[in-house]
């Protein structure tokens, strides 16, 4: 009895055994050999927190594939602000107190502060880095996720197709020649309030001078500035706002085949269509490095590249199947022209001269 009791013991032990293999991927091809040491170092760690202010729809197909792949890594995600992504983090690192293990965000000058080389972020090299574009790594420690449009929107109802800015330039001229439908109805984030609108204003300033000035003063005492695009779309559609403008892709392409989706539209701007780079990093303290660098293989892989794009954000990998996503960076490009392409990405000029473009974005909100 004892026998076979001895010999049922090891062959569920075998049974456990193969299923604890079976569970553990294999290196992905062209990656180091002794990457099986990071697979397995992330084993005792104590899963992932990540910091970023994307939404749990964004997230959902990403972390769904990647438990697939690594099943014992438990990710929590928490969708803050972009700016309050880095001062949380900030704030606690110093503590003692359990916090991100990754950090991602649209807050592009905190990362081109990260990337003067303050040794806050990890110098991870990821393999995937390879097949990546130059702006995928920018500065040491620091990588860019995705790269996401921002658009014009639009209350379809109250706009009638005559009415609906196609850019810039577009809804410079339906101000100025209809401000009672337009004063106080567009709306934009507002530079002076939000690291996401400063970068993004920055870059489009940065690309198009002095004309860029006079269109943000043009209609700057007709915005009202938000600090999330959720907001935006939301009042949009409720009549509040009849238009937005550089609000980001990411939170009107869903909203769009929800409940009352049908009363917004939106547009790719035709003379400046900016694109940010969604920063990426690796805190050098994280409590689970192992982990975090398993995350940041994955997103940054064709696949993990592929699930990005289906869960809403902008995939800029060149191997990514356009038919599987929303939209993808090289159709953009194609769409709008390379030439009306703007790159919000991690220019240090946001630190040294965004305190005096804040106050230029001030002076054109209120018509100056």
């Amino acid at each position: 009895m004892k026998k076979h009791l001895f010999a049922g013991v090891m062959t569920a032990a075998a049974v456990l055994a193969g299923a604890a293999s079976a569970q553990t991927p294999s290196v992905p091809e062209g990656y180091p050999a002794d990457y099986a040491k990071i697979i397995e170092g992330s084993r005792s760690e104590q899963g992932l927190v990540i910091y970023s202010n994307m939404a749990d729809n964004n997230w959902q197909p990403v972390l769904a594939g990647f438990r697939e792949t690594y099943p014992w890594i438990k990710v929590e995600t928490l969708d803050l602000g972009s700016g309050t992504v880095h001062s949380r983090w900030e704030a606690e690192a110093g503590s003692g107190s359990r916090t991100a293990d990754i950090l991602i965000s649209g807050a592009n000058d905190r990362w081109a502060a990260y990337g003067g080389g303050d040794g806050k972020m990890m110098d991870y090299k990821s393999p995937e880095l390879a097949k990546l574009p130059d702006f995928a790594n920018p500065y040491p420690g620091v990588m860019t996720l995705s790269t996401d449009p921002l658009v014009i929107t639009y209350n379809a109802t109250l706009l009638p197709e005559g009415q609906r800015p196609t850019g810039m330039a577009s809804l410079v001229k339906l101000v100025t020649e209809d401000k009672s439908t337009f004063d106080g109805k567009i709306t934009t984030y507002d530079a002076a309030r939000n690291s996401f609108g400063l970068t993004a204003w920055w870059a489009y300033v940065n690309k198009k001078g002095d004309e860029a000035w006079k269109q943000l003063a043009a209609i700057g005492p007709s915005i009202r500035g938000e600090v999330s695009g959720g907001p935006m779309n939301e009042k949009i559609a409720t009549g509040e706002y009849v238009a937005g403008i550089a609000v980001s892709g990411i939170t009107i392409f869903p909203r769009l085949e929800q409940p009352g989706g049908e009363l917004l539209g939106f547009a790719f701007p035709d003379d400046g269509t900016i694109m940010m780079q969604r920063g990426m990093g690796i805190p050098a303290k994280a409590a689970n490095p192992n982990s975090a660098k398993l995350f940041v293989d994955y997103v940054l892989s064709n696949k993990g590249q592929t699930l990005i794009g289906e869960g809403g954000l902008v995939p800029y990998r060149d191997d990514v199947d356009e038919g599987s996503v929303r939209y993808t960076y090289q159709a953009i490009e194609k769409e709008v022209g390379k030439d009306n392409l703007i790159i919000a990405g991690f220019d240090k000029g946001l630190i040294e001269e965004g305190p005096a473009f804040i106050e230029k974005w001030k002076a054109a909100m209120a018509g100056r």
